[in-house]
């Protein structure tokens, strides 16, 4: 008999049902559910050595060996009770198919002593039945698999690091600027992208550039004057374009003419974070709520592949199935006109394509695209942003069997007295892919001309060139930035580096990564848009020029932690160097001088150690911190006003507040009262 692990309990239920519809290929199985991470890596203040006050701390902290413990102590007991009562011989990894899941997996192996106990590796592509059954029969031996050992490490490795960093350097540099810092190894470099933003819009100026156009007496030929190069030639100075405006005849000739076809591919299927930037841009959804509809249409629905991917391509495996994965593209509502014109030989010629179909991609991946899983979708059980995500990759996959788009474009080169002035116009010869979406394609048709044509001049004119400040960033911008940091740089051998490394932190962390730095303070959305807070600011610049911050340096570790997991380099080797560059970054904090952060206080007195409280974010909290964690804001889901806190600190007790919500939704009214720096609830006799 074996046990089956899931990671939670809906994708369990899915499991097992379709299991106990086939003919149990691998016999009789126990299925168990967790719910996420049940175990983890111990806290410093959970080692003996490391239980004291912050500034008592010697750093950096570097356990010999890394202790492991239940956050879940239930669920926990549960797996061992049902362990020491079967007679299982082995355990089927059911937790999601990632580097996360595999660790979720690893902390429990290593804290339940199940090292030694057979592990398969149950690997999904999709909710199915036909998926969940595939999946059964290709399963593999979890500590001896290339693929699973690769991750499994990859893991231990990101987890490790991540402690190391984090715990290190946020005591290092909250006891050296007095500010409570959480530093992460891929936070400090994602607010700093924020703060960079933020900075270069606040500090923009706007300049003006004179640019000289022509209109010829056919209407739509309009020419911009342009260098030896064919490049936009704009004066700095108004007088100098008028100068030259003013001394234009009246014909241009055309001194050359060019025509080109040129075809544009569909594009390549949707990864994670291809779909968050997009979803974003065209409906306002943050990552973390695409995300959720994906994750909800792979699991509720089963209609969607594997979501957490950081795949473009699919396998020559997968792309057998295209014709009956097509079929249910027809739910989309206009779809079939283009279904019904997709022959055969567009669908080999597509699983011939390696912009679409790569083994080798694949395999560096794990997982593939984002695409249909073969069942027809019921959109009137979808929630608006499910079905509009769900569209989305359905008219993304749909899009690589039809042709490319055709485009005829004209540029014409005019010499108007020795001036070269320049006119561009395309015309869409076949829309191809780009008709199932509603994008609109700007057509400019320009008329026929001959080289050594004299053209008439209708008009002339400048035109103003006002720059324009950079675009600020918004949730979904981030994670495309995250990713494509590399056109953040200049130097070409680190761009190099960073396009290999897929920017910072994984694809499927991105967005919990964006919301923890909301969360915290260190940012906020007004609108659309990111702005940095007066605490991300002090943040940045306490960090400084640290390597912390440094995205290149961040792109390197990931660079190697992917490594680790395709196998092409060795655990123990990337291990040590991180911990070399621990000790190293923590140097650099300890030695560096720091002005001490001011704490603003706001005229409240601690109620547990008397220090100062200040305000922020989200209410009050005690200055000594981390020494003192009393903090007030936020009682049973309800925020707290300023003179509900006021009444509370000095008068020891409030008024009857109303709307306090219980753990099942319900609502009581209560008064609040500080008893030995503790909050409590007081409730008035009930005939008042």
């Amino acid at each position: 008999m074996l046990l089956y692990i899931a990671e939670k309990p809906s994708t369990m239920i899915l499991v097992k049902k379709a299991y106990e519809r086939s003919n149990k290929p691998c016999g009789d199985i126990t299925f168990v559910a967790l719910a996420g991470h049940v175990c983890g890596l111990m806290e410093p203040k959970e080692y003996s050595q490391w239980n004291l006050k912050w500034k008592d701390l010697k750093l950096p902290m570097v356990p010999d060996s890394f202790r492991i413990k239940s956050i879940k102590p239930d669920l926990v007991k549960k797996i061992r009770d049902l362990i020491k009562s079967g007679d299982y011989k082995g355990i089927i990894v059911g937790t999601d198919s990632d580097v996360e899941g595999n660790g979720i997996y690893a902390l429990l192996e290593k804290n339940l002593h199940l090292e030694k106990m057979k592990a398969y590796r149950f690997f999904e592509t999709d909710l199915t039945d036909k998926g969940i059954m595939d999946s059964f029969k290709n399963l593999t031996d979890f500590h001896t698999c290339p693929r699973d050992v690769g991750m499994t490490q990859a893991f231990w490795i990101r987890a490790q690091f991540d402690w190391l960093i984090g715990f290190n350097l946020s005591v290092a540099y909250t006891v050296k600027t007095g500010m409570l810092m959480r530093v992460g190894r891929v936070k400090a470099p994602t607010l700093k992208l924020v703060y960079d933003n933020c900075k270069a819009i606040d500090e923009f100026s706007s300049k003006s550039s004179y640019l000289p156009v022509i209109q010829t007496k056919d209407p739509e030929m309009v020419a911009t004057l342009v260098d030896e190069e064919g490049k936009d030639l704009a004066f700095p100075e108004l007088e100098k374009a008028k100068e030259l405006v003013s001394g234009l005849g009246p014909e241009a000739i055309v001194k050359k003419t060019e025509k080109k076809e040129t075809k544009k591919p569909p594009q390549r299927l949707y990864k994670l974070s291809d779909i968050q930037v997009e979803a974003g841009q065209k409906y306002g959804y943050s990552p973390d709520e695409t995300l959720q509809a994906l994750q909800s249409l792979y699991e509720t629905h089963k209609v969607m592949s594997y979501p957490r991917t950081d795949g473009k391509h699919l396998s020559s495996e997968k792309a057998k199935e295209f014709s009956s994965l097509l079929r249910t593209v027809s739910a989309v509502p206009g779809m079939e006109p283009y279904l019904s014109s997709i022959t055969p030989e567009a669908i080999q010629k597509a699983a011939a394509n390696k912009r679409y179909v790569n083994d080798e991609e694949v395999k560096k991946s794990s997982h593939g695209a984002l695409i249909p899983t073969g069942k027809i979708p019921d959109f009137s059980k979808m929630s608006e942003m499910e079905k509009n995500v769900c569209i989305m990759v359905y008219k993304r996959f749909l899009a690589i069997f039809l042709p490319d788009l055709v485009e005829e474009k004209r540029k014409y080169l005019l010499d108007v007295d020795g001036s070269l002035f320049v006119s561009r116009g395309s015309v869409i010869k076949d829309r191809g892919f780009t008709a199932i979406f509603d994008t609109k394609i700007k057509e400019l048709r320009l008329p026929d001309v001959s080289e050594g044509q004299k053209i008439g001049i209708a008009q002339k004119g400048i035109h103003e060139v006002v720059t324009r400040p950079p675009k600020r960033l918004t949730e979904a911008t981030l994670v495309d930035a995250m990713e494509d940091i590399q056109k953040y740089m200049t130097d070409r051998d680190l761009k190099k580096i960073m396009k290999e490394a897929k920017g910072i932190g994984m694809p499927s962390s991105r967005a919990q990564i964006i919301k923890d730095l909301i969360t915290t303070g260190y940012m906020e959305v007004k609108g659309k848009g990111l702005y940095i807070t007066q605490s991300g600011k002090d943040y940045i610049e306490y960090i400084g020029d640290h390597s912390i911050v440094n995205p290149e340096l961040s792109a390197e570790w990931e660079t190697h932690i992917k490594n680790v997991r395709q196998g092409t380099e060795a655990y123990e080797p990337v291990r040590e160097q991180i911990l070399g560059y621990v000790d190293q970054t923590v140097d650099e904090v300890m030695n560096r001088e720091f002005e001490v952060h001011e704490k603003k206080a706001s005229g409240f007195t601690c109620p547990l150690c008397g220090k100062p409280l200040r305000k922020t974010k989200f209410g009050y909290g005690c200055t000594g911190y981390p020494e003192c964690k009393f903090l007030i804001g936020e009682v049973a889901h309800k925020k707290l006003t300023d003179k509900q806190i006021s009444d509370l600190l000095t008068k020891g007790q409030t008024g009857v507040i109303k709307g306090f919500k219980k753990k099942d939704g319900g609502k009581f009214d209560a008064m609040l009262r500080l008893e030995n720096g503790k909050i409590a609830f007081a409730f008035p006799p009930r005939n008042q």
